[in-house]
């Protein structure tokens, strides 16, 4: 969880403006910069044409959703930004994403006599599509990407790194600035903020060689052993 509150962001984001109180009465324009900001972090993996690829841990989260016989869905979480998973949990089985097309190529997905425990799933708009069509109520883990909900009280932080405060006081600031026209000092902003992202970056790629299988060459044939 980051370390600023919503109150603290804004009072910096608002050095950048000669703390002008203009710029947070009668609109809190600044408290919308914050927001902006807070959520392309959250939701986007391209900043000017360059791909980031974030990983943010605390975003990865999971929900229970229980399917309906005869019913070929399950609601997506209203929060979600991608699904990542699927597991029944009342049979202990992982359920395979397929695309849409193959989904729709299923005759037997509207057919009554057909039903079965799902093996497969797909996201399509604000559902989760099953096949086979359950046939009993089954117990279903989601596991997928967070949208995280906007700041809104003096006190709330986000829910990502404290290493992230930084960077959204750089882009709530570059908003700003591009907002007022004042394209000098936004540049400047927009350098600083690639400048913290990709030192953060650099070291959550250590973290995402774990999360990844690697064929790898035994010590024995790299050293002659064999």
């Amino acid at each position: 969880m980051g370390i600023l509150t919503y109150a603290e962001f804004q009072d910096y984001v608002s050095l950048q403006f000669g703390k002008n109180t203009a710029w947070m009465s009668p609109t809190n324009y600044i408290g919308v910069w914050v927001n902006t900001a807070y959520r392309r972090l959250t939701t986007q993996d391209m900043f000017w044409a360059a791909q980031r690829r974030f990983y943010l841990p605390a975003l990865e989260t999971s929900t229970s959703s229980d399917t309906a016989d005869g019913t070929a869905y399950v609601a997506t979480p209203s929060d979600c930004l991608v699904v990542r998973d699927v597991y029944n949990t009342t049979n202990n089985v992982h359920l395979h994403n397929i695309p849409y097309r193959r989904y729709i190529s299923y005759t037997d997905r509207s057919d009554t006599t057909a039903e079965s425990a799902p093996t497969e799933w797909v996201r399509f708009g604000s559902y989760i599509y099953l096949h086979p069509t359950p046939d009993a109520v089954y117990t279903l883990n989601i596991y997928y990407r967070q949208i995280p909900t906007a700041l809104s009280e003096s006190t709330d932080k986000t829910v990502i790194g404290a290493e992230w405060d930084e960077p959204i006081i750089a882009l709530a600031s570059y908003i700003g600035k591009v907002w007022t026209m004042d394209y000098e000092k936004a540049k400047f902003l927009k350098e600083e903020f690639q400048e913290q992202v990709a030192g953060i970056v650099s070291l959550y790629g250590e973290e995402e060689k774990s999360r990844q299988e690697y064929l790898r060459i035994d010590e024995q044939y790299k050293n002659g052993g064999y």
